[in-house]
């Protein structure tokens, strides 16, 4: 029984990848799970294993982006000193993919695949060291025969996070980079950089929520306008950057925008009784807007999900409110 729940945790952690952060994805809805993990193509990514090194790298200038997006992978997979060379070559190239996350489909790039193949590196990296703790070495022999690569990893928790913080710097030092890989890079690192003065220059350049969100991680009182300014781009922002010059924005746009996740999560993020009556306004609007039950459960229980996750007091109330309307 042991061996099966393992193996079972395993199988629903290799599946959790699809959503990098699952239901906490909160980034503008008309781009969902952007840096997310989505399957390659089987026929593909099996061809590609059967060539070399310099094989892939030959073949990815005359590929279309879906194929580079697998050799870039590959290349991740086998740890390649190539890494950085492949992802410099990929940062000003606008080729873009339709890949799919279960039913959900998305826009992505080359670039933006190849950093998170590596930060699904450090995922299998930790879960391994994981198992290599708490299991035999027989049951461990198993689970990688079971999952192959899904299961093994060549690098070590460390590694990612040098190369990882080295394709940052790489992308940012690019001015001509494209936003799609910024928005992924930050999205991945949860809107946290180092560098104010390249993020604040793509914020001004590319102001996407990914890039303004991490901009708003600086909490820079400067930006206020700016961030004011986008709006709806912003809220994401506002989630990670609480400030009250925002708060207006947020009850103009609560008739327009109370579906939007972005938006909700900006709202909980304050944590006052302002917030509460704004929450609570937002379930009105779900209710009155919503004459199906089974469209309004589905928006109310997203409205709970979000305000759970607060783990607010002072929000109680709505959550207890949102039960009953559930039932």
């Amino acid at each position: 029984m042991k061996r099966f729940m393992l193996s079972l945790s395993l199988l629903c952690a290799i599946a959790s990848n699809a959503q990098l952060a699952g239901d906490t994805n909160l980034v503008a809805e008309n781009e969902p799970g952007r840096s997310a993990r989505s399957s390659r193509g089987g026929s593909t990514a099996m061809e590609l294993k059967t060539l070399t090194e310099a094989e892939l790298l030959q073949a990815i200038s005359q590929s279309n982006a879906e194929t580079k997006i697998a050799i870039s992978e590959e290349l991740v997979e086998r740890k390649s000193g190539k890494v950085y060379e492949l992802f410099t070559k990929l940062l000003t190239e606008d080729d873009v993919a339709e890949r799919k996350i279960g039913v959900i489909s998305y826009q992505t790039n080359a670039a933006s695949e190849l950093y998170v193949a590596v930060a699904h590196q450090k995922e299998k990296a930790d879960r391994k060291k994981y198992y290599e703790k708490t299991t035999t070495k027989g049951l461990q022999k198993e689970l990688k025969g079971m999952f192959g690569r899904d299961y093994d990893t060549k690098w070590t928790q460390a590694e990612t996070d040098a190369c990882l913080a080295k394709l940052t710097a790489i992308a940012l030092a690019d001015n001509n980079v494209a936003p799609l890989t910024l928005n992924t890079i930050f999205y991945t690192s949860n809107f946290k950089n180092k560098n104010y003065s390249r993020v604040k220059f793509f914020a001004q350049k590319y102001p996407t929520a990914e890039i303004l969100a991490t901009l708003a991680n600086f909490r820079n009182p400067s930006d206020i306008q700016y961030l004011t300014k986008h709006a709806q781009a912003s809220y994401l922002s506002y989630s990670v950057y609480p400030h009250a010059a925002f708060y207006p924005t947020l009850q103009m746009n609560v008739d327009k925008d109370f579906e939007n996740k972005d938006f909700q999560n900006a709202i909980t993020a304050y944590k006052n009784l302002d917030s509460k009556v704004l929450l609570d306004k937002v379930c009105k609007n779900i209710c009155s807007n919503n004459a199906v039950k089974v469209n309004r459960d589905d928006k109310l229980f997203q409205l709970y999900s979000i305000i759970e996750k607060r783990n607010c007091r002072l929000y109680d109330p709505i959550l207890k409110h949102i039960d009953k309307l559930l039932q």
